[in-house]
């Protein structure tokens, strides 16, 4: 009874926690997500309480929510009309870093992690995305344009959908055991399940988003809209996967439905959906930092930070080339967009599926960690340029 009471009171420490950093976050500019990786590095390494090894499908399956739901917000806000006026440049720079850094992590450490083309494209299109959230309360401490922030929004939500479906359509190889050859023919088939994962997946989100909305609009409140939401969300996430296409692009594409939407969707939908969002995102970050070994981490010094290296100077070279209408400082602003969330649920996914998960968890959470630590410089950096 007693171990069941400290996982309670462990549990119900790690919320007020994360409630009391998110409101730290907002109001001081500074990253949730580090604080969050160093709760979850106390408990976890350091104090031993927490090991989520000790029961995956748990974790994996909590994880998966988290996906879902991070996903949802995403599109619930990409808003069509403002991204059709100035899509082009955001959508090219989104699309182009996401491949620089896939295929120049991927030919770096395909050699020095000896793994198969097929694992060396997954790591690094797992590294692919940034995260808004993380970079969003800084703009309160920052005088930013309008249009940059925007286009940050914009750029961050495409590269995370565009990185989350390549790490989808890659799983699909290796769950198939296919190996990834030039060969026209593979080709193909890769283009096949890409077009299937994007085109059915987002069709199944859209129709039945639609119908969501629709039957969650003739709810009163007592007959909880919000409930009914978000668990008709979690079945049509499932219903996509079950027939072979992409939940991630389904749980998109609900979002989208919702943020675009000309019918009015309940307050409490929203409000249970953030809360709930900031649950789930909590423990993916205390779990990212209470699963890492950090002997591994010290024996891997040296390809962590070719890894970090790699991962910034791609995004700095997508930003010289395709963001070429900003200044320096606000270029800055766009090369520093940290890796979070989406990184984050999908390492913790699928890391599961390497030769050597372990490394590969320690070296992604280098990534995730520098990035966030470099968000305490950044607006003395960004006013001094």
């Amino acid at each position: 009874m007693s171990e069941v009471a400290f996982s309670v009171a462990a549990v119900g420490l790690i919320l007020l926690l994360g409630v009391f950093l998110k409101h730290l976050s907002e109001q001081r500019g500074y990253p949730l997500t580090l604080f969050l990786l160093l709760l979850g590095i106390l408990v976890g390494p350091i104090l031993g309480w927490f090991n989520p090894g000790e029961n995956l499908v748990s974790v994996s399956s909590f994880i998966t929510l988290a996906l879902i739901l991070v996903l949802f917000d995403a599109g619930m806000g990409m808003k069509i009309k403002k991204m059709y006026k100035e899509f082009a440049s955001p959508f090219t720079y989104g699309i182009m870093t996401v491949l620089i850094t896939t295929f120049f992590v991927a030919t770096i450490f395909r050699y020095l992690l000896n793994l198969d083309w097929i694992f060396a494209l997954l790591f690094g299109s797992l590294l692919a995305s940034t995260d808004l959230t993380i970079i969003s309360p800084i703009f309160k401490s920052l005088k930013v344009r309008p249009q940059l922030k925007e286009y940050i929004k914009m750029e961050s939500s495409i590269n995370s959908i565009f990185a989350a479906v390549l790490v989808v359509v890659l799983i699909n190889f290796v769950n198939t055991g296919t190996e990834l050859t030039l060969s026209l023919g593979l080709l193909n088939e890769g283009v096949r399940t890409l077009l299937y994962n994007i085109f059915v997946g987002a069709g199944i989100g859209l129709l039945l988003g639609y119908a969501i909305l629709r039957f969650i609009h003739t709810l009163s409140m007592g007959e909880m809209p919000h409930i009914v939401m978000f668990g008709a969300l979690f079945f049509t996430y499932a219903l996509s996967e079950i027939v072979g296409a992409s939940g991630i692009a389904t749980a998109l594409s609900v979002g989208i439905v919702f943020g675009n939407s000309r019918m009015k969707i309940p307050k409490i939908v929203k409000s249970f959906g953030g809360e709930m969002e900031l649950i789930l995102v909590t423990f993916v970050y205390v779990i990212l930092g209470a699963i890492i070994n950090f002997e591994i981490i010290k024996a891997s010094i040296l390809p962590a930070l070719l890894l970090i290296f790699a991962v910034y100077f791609s995004r700095f070279i997508g930003t010289r080339y395709f963001a070429k209408k900003f200044k320096n400082a606000e270029k800055f602003l766009i090369l520093s967009s940290p890796r979070g969330i989406t990184c984050a649920v999908l390492t913790l996914s699928y890391a599961k599926l390497f030769p050597n998960p372990d490394l590969i968890i320690g070296l992604i959470f280098s990534v995730v960690l520098v990035s966030s630590l470099s968000m305490f410089i950044l607006p003395k950096t960004v006013e001094s340029i």
